[in-house]
Parts: structure tokens; sequence; C-alpha cells
């Protein structure tokens, strides 16, 4: 297994001579994602390789509570749409209204950070870039780090990417903690749309 850390600033020498095509980067809203997503540009712009913004999201409760009571339809559909907006957010936190000049393929799954990232980028060609710092401690203490389990697991090349003051700044989700709780409902009883992104700009 191939891993080599780095910062914002930073690249990974061992991409240097690398044939990459995709590259994979977590997203979550947090500062980190944003530095990370903007470290992955430059990346996939220097190997000419496809932008990959990922971001893996789980019910509130997580799967096992979903599992007990399994959410209605129209729920999970928010869900994903909330999840999307997160996503969209970021991207545009990190290249404003226009997108990098490369060829930008977003995508939300329903899955834990860590593994989902780690499945993804598992193809020759891969280069996986992930932020840090984007959480508290009570969240990394629940959840685990992201970031450890991708250079513990990943089976590809890792930039580990440390957010700036401006970073900080443009995250549309300053805790890391995108909002995903039920939808609230108009009066015909129909959710009322993606669960509020909040705005850190």
């Amino acid at each position: 297994m191939a891993t080599q850390t780095g910062t914002e600033t930073g690249t990974a020498t061992e991409t240097e001579t690398m044939a990459i095509e995709r590259v994979v980067v977590g997203v979550d809203g947090s500062a980190g994602s944003v530095a990370a997503l903007r470290q992955g540009a430059r990346e996939a712009a220097r190997h000419g390789a496809v932008l990959c913004p990922v971001y893996a999201w789980a019910p509130p409760g997580g799967e096992a509570a979903d599992a007990v009571s399994p959410a209605p339809a129209d729920v999970c559909a928010h869900w994903e749409r909330a999840a999307a907006a997160v996503l969209r957010e970021t991207c545009e936190a990190a290249f404003g209204p226009a997108p990098p000049g490369t060829v930008l393929r977003p995508r939300t799954v329903r899955a834990a950070p860590g593994p989902a990232l780690v499945a993804l980028a598992r193809d020759p060609g891969a280069l996986l870039v992930v932020g840090t710092g984007g959480h508290g401690l009570l969240h990394r203490a629940l959840r685990g780090s992201v970031s450890r389990h991708c250079l513990r697991h990943a089976r590809c090349p890792i930039l580990v990417v440390h957010p700036t003051p401006a970073d900080h700044r443009a995250a549309p989700v300053p805790n890391g903690r995108p909002y995903m709780d039920a939808p609230g409902c108009g009066p015909d009883g129909a959710p009322t749309g993606p669960a509020p992104v909040p705005a850190g700009r």
C-alpha cells in the first residue's frame, strides 16, 4: 500500500511519475474538505485526471437505527437531496461560481465515509485526497477519523490536506456536521424540501 501525506500547498511526490486518472476527494462541507477539493483540483489538472468529489452520508441516528425503524421513502429522498446540497455547496465554496478547469464528477453515496472513499479509490490510477481537522473531539471519538481510516486501508496514494484560515471562512458547514434531520412538512404532509445547509460565507 502506498500512501503520501501533505498539506494544502504540498504535493504527493509519489504521484509525480504515476498515471493518475481519477482524483477522489472526500467532501462533508467542512473546512478540511474545502481544502481537499482545492488541492484535488490542482492534482487533477496537473495529471489531466477526472476530479471526483464524494460525499458519504448516513441517516440521523445511523444505519442501525434506520434498520430497526426504516424511514419512509419520502424522508429518504429528503436526505438524499440534503446530501446533494452539501456536496454542491462545498464545491461552490472551493471553486466559486465557475467549476475548476477539469472534468468534474460529483457523487453522493449512502455509506460510512472512510470505507466508501477507500472503495471508490480502489482502482488503479486513483489518487485519494482527504481533509483533516474538520470535526471536534467528540465527533472523532464517536465516528472515528476518516483520514486515519483511509491511511490504514487505502490501496492508492493519499494526500491528507490541512485547511487554511481561508478554507475555514469558505466552508459551508463550519462545524463539519451537516444538518440531516427529518424534513419539515407542508399543509399536505409532504416534505417541504431538503434540509438547510448552514452558510459559512
